[in-house]
């Protein structure tokens, strides 16, 4: 019996999904393991979920945000321990600050102010360890003799 090369071509493409004679293949669903020890041990942890939290800003040493639009926020106060679940997009902070503006104190005028200096200037903002910004005007003070570092402004 003669072998048909284009029947043949066709009988293979669609022989990819099935199996056997007509059933087709199952889609393996994986599991990310790091999700499920980290369910686990916010169990242990007995964490509950916080409620009426609809969005989350992490700053960035580099002047950009996480920005989570919809987020879940679990707690154990016992432990200090809180997990943030959600699909973070990485923003630059002049996005944000219209929705950010509003949430913010008083106490915080001078850090915006100096916010919108460093961004006026085209420099992106630098915050240092504490989260705060970074002074770069800062200067090295020059000692003279009978001086101690900590005396000298």
């Amino acid at each position: 019996m003669p072998i048909d090369p284009e029947k043949l071509a066709k009988l293979q493409k669609s022989s990819s999904k099935k199996v056997g004679g007509s059933r087709i293949k199952a889609k393996k669903v994986i599991k990310e393991q790091d999700d499920v020890k980290l369910m686990e041990t916010l169990g242990k942890f007995k964490a509950t979920k916080i409620q009426n939290v609809t969005e989350a800003n992490f700053f960035k040493d580099d002047g950009k945000v996480l920005h989570f639009k919809r987020v879940g926020v679990q707690g154990a106060n016992d432990y200090n321990t809180f997990a943030f679940t959600g699909y973070p997009q990485e923003v630059e902070v002049t996005k944000l600050i219209p929705d950010i503006l509003p949430q913010l104190g008083a106490e915080n005028l001078e850090i915006l102010s100096q916010l919108a200096k460093q961004i006026q200037e085209g420099r992106t903002p630098q915050l240092d360890k504490e989260g705060n910004l970074a002074a770069d005007d800062e200067e090295i003070p020059d000692l003279t003799e009978g001086q101690k570092f900590d005396e000298v402004e």
